[in-house]
């Protein structure tokens, strides 16, 4: 992880940014109306992302009829984003960051050992469902990740690594 530790118990670092397709975002606003669930993908061009991003819009009602909201942050730039979010229909908030900005804050730095060695396999799914690699965005090596903060702002769940959508709903 990087210096920024997010670890289970801790205080959710707080966030307000304009979102590409919801408006701003206000975290400390939102909390104490529902879980929220971060996910942090690398950008809309990696394929790996594209397929996470595939099951995660098959898989967001549960997530969602949980009582949670969705937050997607991605390091691609606005004209991706709105191209993903427009072609996909992606209903939640996708919010841009940097790698010193929400990646940082959330303690996602270099990709984990255990999500480069899932690597391969994962692109090789991606490529036989016929995703392609796009553009590349942001910082290549950045670990995605997700988190589930709770109605009193603490993290319930913090995991750095691809989507693993079975691990959010054990949490929500």
């Amino acid at each position: 992880m990087a210096e920024n530790e997010i670890n289970v118990g801790d205080q959710a670092p707080l966030f307000k940014i304009d979102s590409y397709n919801a408006g701003t975002i206000d975290l400390a606003e939102l909390i104490g109306k529902e879980k929220i669930v971060l996910i942090f993908s690398r950008y809309f061009g990696c394929p790996i992302c594209q397929l996470d991003l595939k099951t995660l819009l098959e898989r967001s009602k549960e997530i969602e009829n949980k009582g949670a909201k969705i937050l997607y942050i991605t390091q691609s730039g606005e004209k991706v984003a709105k191209e993903f979010i427009e072609s996909k229909g992606i209903p939640f908030p996708v919010i841009p960051s940097s790698k010193d900005e929400l990646y940082k804050d959330y303690g996602l730095g270099p990709m984990i050992k255990e999500a480069a060695k899932q690597v391969k396999a994962k692109v090789k799914e991606a490529f036989a469902l016929g995703f392609e690699h796009g553009e590349y965005e942001g910082w290549e090596p950045q670990c995605p990740g997700q988190f589930v903060i709770d109605t009193d702002g603490k993290i319930v769940h913090a995991k750095p690594g691809w989507l693993e959508v079975d691990a959010i709903l054990e949490v929500l």
